[in-house]
């Protein structure tokens, strides 16, 4: 039978249902290439087809058993979020087939074990109505089951969380938004602790008490989808997108100058342009099609060193090859070293002692 009133109670939850199915609607709309949205719209559309499962529960006496079809997937909560963290933090991951194994204890329990369950209690009402202790202790594990990996989730959350602390003023917003999930998490959690345990104590009279169970998890649900909701709609989802596209353009930064680090040191080993006693930077860059203050950057940034000290260390390791050829001793020292590059004995023998910390002679006399 269905219980048709709508109290206060109900209505505000039937608000934010639909509340929550508008929200979703406008957070995978503008999903387009982020995987973010994708992830925190569906986790908004659960949650109110989960408040919108809590309702009919209430209101339609055996309505799972009438109704056998999965709409709480409260173990897919922790799950959303983590990816939605995941993509906020490195919004270039690629989601793989493995990744789907966050979800198998959903798929499982909330979906699969619900269709079983309910569907035969459908066929055994006989069944059913003996049992209905044990059902409501087999839902109450589960529920269990479900805090403990939402738990485990908001400390996998606080782990990545950590990975973005230092951001600059601009992007404040993230770490806020990232905090407001992980406090979210812990009071859904907390007041699961608490009320699960009680259930299973009280189990005989939880037919009867069900409202002090259904209201006050309904109104965290209800609290979620408005705050969380209506926050990351109209003030962090911009932040998140901004943050992301940041990340993405270091990145593609980080890539590019990778790859004009591997350009140069290519060039100058395989032309052997640091025989040039006359090279320049400005030369070194005409020669790779660079402008000079390009190069100096990549030179700082990718090898950490300057244009002179890096030419002055191939040059005094070609030198020091050179000792090793067989026909070396018909030549002088000075001689090898002008062959390495070095236009005049003073910078050879200073250079040398910089950074080999011996004296050219020194050095022969350590090979003998």
């Amino acid at each position: 039978m269905i219980d048709t009133s709508l109290d206060t109670t109900n209505f505000y939850f039937l608000l934010a249902i639909f509340q929550g199915f508008v929200l979703s609607f406008f957070i995978l709309f503008r999903f387009k290439d982020s995987m973010p949205n994708l992830f925190f719209g569906i986790l908004v559309f659960l949650f109110s087809l989960s408040l919108l499962h809590l309702i009919l529960e209430e209101s339609i006496h055996a309505f799972n058993s009438k109704f056998p079809i999965p709409m709480e997937f409260s173990l897919a909560y922790g799950p959303l979020t983590y990816f939605h963290v995941i993509y906020i933090k490195n919004p270039l991951k690629v989601f793989r087939k493995k990744d789907l194994l966050h979800f198998l204890p959903s798929f499982l329990l909330d979906g699969l074990l619900f269709v079983l369950l309910f569907t035969y209690i459908r066929l055994n009402l006989d069944w059913a109505n003996t049992n209905v202790t044990l059902i409501q202790k087999l839902a109450l594990i589960i529920g269990f089951l479900g805090m403990v990996q939402l738990a485990f989730y908001t400390y996998l959350i606080y782990r990545e969380s950590l990975g973005v602390k230092n951001l600059s003023f601009e992007y404040k917003g993230v770490r806020t938004w990232l905090k407001y999930l992980i406090i979210s998490w812990g009071i859904l959690v907390g007041f699961l602790l608490f009320a699960i345990p009680i259930g299973l104590i009280f189990i005989k009279k939880v037919d009867e008490n069900s409202s002090y169970f259904y209201k006050p998890l309904g109104i965290i649900l209800g609290v979620f989808i408005y705050s969380l909701g209506y926050l990351y709609l109209l003030k962090y989802l911009k932040v998140i997108r901004d943050y992301s596209n940041r990340v993405i353009r270091i990145y593609s930064s980080e890539n590019n100058l990778s790859e004009k680090k591997e350009e140069l040191l290519y060039a100058i080993t395989k032309d052997e342009l640091y025989r040039d006693s006359e090279l320049t930077i400005s030369k070194l860059a005409a020669h790779l099609g660079w402008s000079a203050n390009n190069l100096s950057r990549i030179i700082n940034d990718t090898l950490h060193t300057n244009f002179t000290d890096l030419i002055n260390g191939y040059r005094v390791e070609a030198f020091k090859q050179k000792l090793t050829v067989n026909d070396s001793k018909k030549y002088s020292i000075l001689g090898l070293s002008e062959e390495a590059g070095f236009n005049s004995k003073t910078s050879f023998y200073r250079i040398f002692k910089k950074e080999t910390g011996m004296t050219p002679s020194e050095y022969l006399n350590s090979l003998q």
